[in-house]
């Protein structure tokens, strides 16, 4: 069930900030958050355990079980993962909250862009990140692009396209119906001109992606395409 975060996130905010010791501050914070939200499921492991049961019987084992969820709820909420369920819970049930929370999706993904390193340090999350930023693409491809992202998501999308590949960036390929626009599309024609040959390539597979709406983006697309009377 879809509940409201109640603290204030516009803290997580200065994980992409250009001014390093504002955006250390938050990194550092958000990474003591995940320490003490790892230490609360230890302690939750600890008691099933001891009961061996997730759900203890014995009233003071049950106790310390909800105690011991609670502090882990309440640590991981206050980092950017928290904003980031909510975004999950609340997409079939509440269209308003999906709305408000929809940014935080956006900042996620240009944390990977900027600040890779800190992005992916062991410190900075709980479960894998590579695995995150899947989820969060998928959802965004099956759910639609929510209208007040579309210009990050946009700019995200070029922005794969002129780095080193990066494991899952195949997947943003599958928003370009998401964003297309005639600003999009400008940003990718202007790419043609790239003195890299592989962002000129990776251009126009994105221009024929466009073109193509009834084609399902997948994995294998790129290399079907590569070798396609199409790539011209």
């Amino acid at each position: 069930m879809f509940r409201t975060l109640p603290e204030n996130h516009s803290w997580v905010y200065d994980l992409i900030a250009s001014d390093d010791v504002v955006r250390h501050h938050a990194l550092a914070r958000h990474q003591a958050l995940l320490v003490a939200a790892s230490e609360a499921l230890h302690w939750s492991n600890r008691v099933w355990a001891q009961a061996g049961t997730p759900a203890p019987a014995e009233p003071h084992l049950a106790a310390e079980m909800d105690q011991a969820r609670a502090d882990f709820r309440w640590h991981q909420e206050q980092t950017i993962f928290g904003p980031l369920r909510a975004f999950f819970d609340s997409r079939r049930t509440d269209p308003a909250a999906r709305q408000s929370y929809a940014p935080y999706l956006a900042l996620y993904l240009q944390w990977e862009a900027l600040y890779p390193q800190e992005w992916g340090a062991p410190e900075s999350r709980m479960w894998s990140a590579w695995g995150t930023k899947e989820s969060l693409l998928r959802q965004l491809d099956r759910s639609g692009v929510p209208e007040q992202v579309r210009p990050q998501i946009s700019d995200l999308i070029v922005t794969a396209l002129k780095r080193p590949y990066r494991c899952k960036d195949w997947m943003y390929a599958r928003l370009v119906q998401h964003v297309l626009d005639t600003s999009f599309t400008s940003k990718i024609a202007a790419l043609l001109g790239s003195e890299d040959p592989l962002v000129r390539l990776r251009a126009q597979f994105i221009l024929h992606v466009a073109r193509n709406p009834q084609h399902t983006v997948r994995r294998a697309s790129w290399r079907r395409w590569l070798t396609s009377d199409t790539n011209i």
